[in-house]
């Protein structure tokens, strides 16, 4: 399967260049910074590959919360990566879906690139982004 780079990915400061955006309205990342710039000494810290499924300590911390066994917790290291996860477990070529847009741009390229058809549902400013349930029924 080839997946083909998202526009989150051309499109982000660090490919276009933090010199060349003089308003960003959307990005969330912060410039790059040294951890001694932020006064946090880590000398003492062991490096390692770690766990696929994310720290035991933490999956453990999630599932009490959750009411769940730590095996059910998986700790991915962002929104995309677990969206991507899901997608490529649950979906099929040929499979249809229904998306709502705006949405993160992993919720369209990923299904595009395993083959599924897909059906949009755009939300507009002018009617305050609501969800027209119409507009569901009729992609469905």
């Amino acid at each position: 399967m080839k997946y083909v780079r998202m526009p989150i990915e051309r499109e982000s400061p660090e490919e276009f260049g933090y010199g060349r955006i003089r308003n960003n309205l959307s990005e969330s990342s912060i410039r790059d910074l040294s951890l001694s710039q932020l006064g946090i000494d880590l000398s003492d810290l062991t490096l390692f590959y770690g766990s696929h499924r994310g720290d035991e300590r933490l999956r453990a911390l999630i599932a009490q919360a959750s009411g769940v066994s730590p095996d059910e917790v998986l700790v991915t290291a962002g929104a995309a990566g677990a969206l991507f996860i899901v997608a490529t477990t649950l979906l099929e070529p040929d499979d249809h879906l229904v998306v709502v847009r705006p949405n993160y741009a992993t919720n369209i390229a990923t299904p595009q690139a395993i083959g599924c058809a897909m059906t949009f549902v755009d939300l507009a400013f002018a009617s305050d982004f609501r969800l027209d349930l119409a507009a569901v029924a009729s992609a469905i």
